[in-house]
């Protein structure tokens, strides 16, 4: 299974043999490399995981995943002295997150399903002086209360994918300014690792429920019901708090970046 690769304790992929596929570029030797870094597929398809409505659809991810990163063994230079995971990691989200668009998983009209039960819950929280109840936000939009969990649903696919983008743009950036340099400075070595840190940081800020039900769901992927059975709230409430989190996290992020 794609999702089952682990990034190795120690990578036996040397200046040598990158040395060597150069010269040669034989398919063997390529098919080594790829082995050793198939980690970075996935990684960053379980990240887009939730967006998948199927199991073809995460095949479909890690397809044009594995085809980027065939694509980054052949055009890596390692005598830049970047890291390939480095390069291959950004390379290979773009290819992802370009795949996702294209196939409009997450559809204008979705967009607009979210955006009237926001404004839905804000009118009523001014209404009641209190967070309206599902069943509330159902008879306000005359929606079926199942529409509701939904329409959470969709908002925590709107956050993640506008998270990843917002993230990549800056990897992006990153990578073009260290790309013409003949060697990786110790400033910009610590660059590489700078955005990770913020993340990290900002995920400390969060509320314990918004940490526990983000590690729940990325780091131990679990489904909303199973997150919903752990920690004794609804379905609906749990992708409410998941969408809260991630929507914090990319403004966060945003601010951070404009700075």
């Amino acid at each position: 299974m794609f999702l089952d690769f682990a990034k190795p304790k120690e990578n036996k992929i040397t200046p040598e043999i990158w040395e060597r596929y150069e010269k040669t570029r034989d398919v063997g030797l390529r098919n080594e490399i790829l082995e050793s870094y198939l980690y970075i597929v996935s990684c960053n398809v379980r990240k887009m995981q939730p967006l998948a409505n199927s199991v073809a659809d995460l095949e479909d991810l890690a397809s044009q995943s594995i085809i980027e990163l065939i694509s980054c063994i052949d055009r890596y230079d390692y005598r830049k002295g970047i890291q390939f995971d480095t390069f291959a990691s950004i390379r290979v989200r773009g290819a992802i997150v370009d795949y996702v668009r294209k196939q409009d998983w997450v559809p204008r009209e979705a967009r607009r399903r979210v955006r009237e039960l926001n404004e839905a819950t804000q009118a009523l929280e001014q209404k009641h002086g209190r967070q309206p109840s599902d069943r509330e936000l159902a008879e306000y939009l005359k929606l079926d209360p199942a529409e509701i969990a939904k329409i959470r649903q969709e908002e925590s696919n709107f956050q993640i994918l506008a998270l990843e983008e917002m993230l990549l743009d800056a990897d992006i950036t990153r990578l073009e300014a260290i790309k013409d340099a003949t060697e990786v400075t110790p400033e910009q070595s610590l660059l590489e690792d700078e955005l990770k840190n913020q993340l990290e940081t900002l995920i400390d800020t969060l509320s314990e429920q918004e940490k526990t039900v983000l590690s729940l769901y990325y780091k131990e992927e679990l489904k909303l019901k199973e997150i919903a059975f752990v920690m004794g709230v609804t379905v609906s409430r749990v992708s409410q708090i998941h969408s809260k989190a991630i929507a914090r996290l990319k403004s966060a992020m945003k601010q951070y970046m404009e700075n």
